[in-house]
């Protein structure tokens, strides 16, 4: 139903265009009388067929019982995937057809054998099941059925059956078992014996007297001739290397001392260090003429001389004594090397072969305690056959018996009659949107969609009509809004600065002093007293600048040189002044050079509001500010008191008026 315009739509100028009134009404009670009947007729045929697959299925019953199957205890630190697989076997053995075979014949001959005539063994094998209970030695044993009083009589046949069979294979093997290890255990004897009297004569005949092959004579020999052929080599090379590293200080004309002159040299350098640092401080005080003639001067300087040469001398000694020395370690280190190296050599074939006789030894023995282990296993088994051979064997306890079922576990006529009811209800709703799709009606012009437009009433603007909520778009700006939109930081103003040439720096500073783009304009050379370090501004805002030290430096060194009282500070070719387009041009063109972002950005007024801004920090009076800037619209100035700190306003005279960039070009 769409929305007739009220009242206050009226009176706020809004209005909409011919035929949006018309049409209010769209309902069709035929239409909604055809989508009744469809609903109503698909969920009943649903409900019909889905209700009748329910409660036409036949009532299944389950019944269960459970077992313990305790795996063998033949070790008693069997792990738990041992019983499991001792659980998937019995699983194995219970849905076997040899199993369930008997579990027939016993039903056959049972009390109920009027109640399990005409089954079959594939009737007892999808009747029953056996699942193993997670992580536990439990096995559920279930059977399934129409037949609620059958089942539990069918469960325990086939447990009893089960344990006849069980027990009748534990008998039957473990009286062969026991047979068969009582002659393993004397073969075992017999070869324990013989290994031994011949691992006792190969030690008699190769003078093998430990077990550990390192603590025999050879090898102990051969041990101590290899640490002491591989200490030597190390010694050697490290001689080799120092007399290279010696010989190639002395080609290259580096200081060599031996260890023996060291301290006599060390002392003579540090007298020669402090003889030199006293001449350094007679030549800061007396001129070269007074010291090439004073006495005690000139005994220094043959003191330091004579040091030199004494230094030079014994560092020349010291190589010759460090390479010597260096050449005999060599010569000795090698020496020892040849030596150890004959009398390793000489061991070595005796310590080839007694290495062959002692792996002999070490696979005699090896096999030794292979047999004796087996030999204690098959010991041990025989004993566990002895005491218990009933342990070996899973064992099998009724944990829960069967029991006869009350209610059918499938299938739920609760919980599927309600499933039947929503899809009944799903599927109409589906094909009751298939019919209105294939039968929607055709779209409405756009002139039809209802479009408010905002007009002005007689005698009230039109914004003061729509009060509380403004057209789309509409802003209040700030009073600075439409005229800077952009504020340099120190880092931005230096690099400006820096790439910018000598004229735009002298405008660049110019602006950084509060004057605008239009004053700088009419600035000439007689206007800046650098001695006073003041500058007279002209035109409509007269008044004098007082000039940072940092500004009057960067002024002085950008004026033109040598130009008249009454030149302009920013000529042209001509030397007429530059305008104010030329001179946003040239800042423009510095923007550009010094690569800043959105550089188009950057004018006489963004500078100026810059250097504004930064005074205003500071906590300056608003008021003083004409004292730098000339006037200043009242709305303006109150614009930059969002800038200001907290507190009581300063003079002009207790802020910093150089800017920080000037100061750091």
């Amino acid at each position: 139903m769409r929305r007739l315009p009220s009242y206050r739509d009226e009176q706020i100028g809004v209005v909409y265009s011919p035929g949006q009134y018309a049409d209010f009404d769209d309902t069709d009670t035929g239409r909604n009388w055809r989508r009744k009947r469809i609903f109503l007729a698909v969920v009943a045929i649903s409900l019909l067929l889905s209700l009748a697959y329910t409660f036409l299925r036949p009532a299944i019953y389950e019944s269960r019982a459970t077992l313990l199957v305790t795996p063998p205890l033949v070790d008693e630190r069997r792990s738990e995937v041992s019983n499991a697989q001792h659980v998937d076997l019995e699983l194995q053995y219970l849905a076997g057809h040899s199993l369930l075979a008997r579990v027939l014949e016993a039903l056959s001959t049972a009390d109920n054998r009027a109640d399990a005539a005409g089954l079959t063994l594939p009737d007892l094998d999808e009747m029953l099941q056996a699942v193993p209970v997670e992580n536990t030695n439990l096995v559920e044993l279930v059977a399934q059925g129409p037949e609620k009083e059958l089942l539990p009589v069918v469960i325990n046949v086939w447990i009893s059956a089960y344990q006849d069979t069980h027990a009748d294979s534990v008998a039957a093997e473990s009286a062969s078992e026991i047979t068969e290890t009582a002659q393993q255990l004397d073969e075992m004897q017999q070869k324990v014996t013989r290994k031994r009297e011949e691992l006792n004569q190969f030690r008699k005949d190769y003078d093998i007297v430990s077990m550990e092959r390192n603590e025999n004579r050879m090898l102990k020999q051969l041990s101590g001739l290899t640490d002491s052929l591989n200490t030597t080599n190390e010694e050697e090379v490290a001689a080799s290397a120092r007399l290279s590293a010696i010989t190639a200080a002395i080609a290259a004309g580096r200081p060599v001392a031996s260890e023996h002159g060291k301290d006599s040299l060390t002392n003579l350098d540090q007298r020669l260090v402090a003889i030199q640092e006293e001449i350094k401080e007679l030549e800061h005080e007396f001129t070269p003429h007074y010291m090439a003639i004073d006495p005690k001067i000139k005994g220094l300087v043959r003191k330091r001389n004579l040091l030199e040469a004494e230094i030079q001398k014994k560092r020349s000694a010291g190589q010759q004594l460090a390479l010597a020395e260096a050449e005999q370690n060599l010569a000795t280190a090698h020496q020892s090397v040849l030596s150890l190296q004959a009398q390793l050599d000489e061991q070595k074939q005796q310590v080839m072969e007694f290495t062959t006789r002692f792996a002999e030894h070490e696979a005699l023995q090896e096999e030794l305690l292979q047999l004796e282990t087996l030999y204690r296993e098959v010991q041990s088994r025989q004993l566990q056959n002895q005491v218990n051979h009933k342990r070996q064997y899973p064992q099998i306890q009724v944990k829960e018996p069967a029991f006869l079922p009350e209610r059918p576990v499938y299938p739920y006529y609760l919980r599927d009659s309600g499933i039947s009811v929503a899809a009944s209800i799903l599927l109409g709703l589906l094909v009751l949107g298939l019919y209105d799709f294939l039968n929607r009606p055709g779209r409405q012009s756009g002139a039809s969609q209802l479009q408010p437009v905002f007009v002005n009433a007689p005698g009230a603007p039109a914004l003061e009509q729509v009060k509380g909520a403004q057209l789309p778009g509409a802003q209040v700006a700030p009073a600075l809004a439409h005229q800077i939109n952009r504020e340099l930081s120190v880092s931005e103003v230096l690099t400006l600065f820096k790439a910018a040439d000598q004229k735009s720096r002298l405008l660049i500073t110019l602006l950084f002093s509060g004057l605008s783009v239009e004053e700088v304009s009419t600035v000439q050379t007689d206007d800046i007293d650098l001695s006073a370090a003041e500058l007279s501004v002209r035109g409509g805002h007269e008044r004098m600048l007082a000039i940072a030290p940092a500004t009057a430096a960067v002024i002085s060194a950008c004026l033109p040189e040598d130009s008249p009282a009454d030149f302009p500070v920013c000529p042209d070719s001509n030397g007429d002044a530059l305008d104010a387009g030329d001179l946003d041009a040239l800042l423009a063109c510095a923007a550009h050079d010094a690569g800043l972002v959105n550089p188009t950005e950057i004018t006489p007024q963004v500078l100026r509001h810059t250097y504004i801004a930064y005074l205003v920090r500071q906590g300056v009076r608003l008021s003083d500010l004409e004292g730098v800037t000339g006037y200043m619209p009242p709305t303006v100035l109150a614009a930059y008191a969002a800038f200001s700190p907290p507190g009581s306003g300063l003079s002009l005279d207790a802020v910093e008026r150089g800017y920080p960039a000037l100061k750091l070009s």
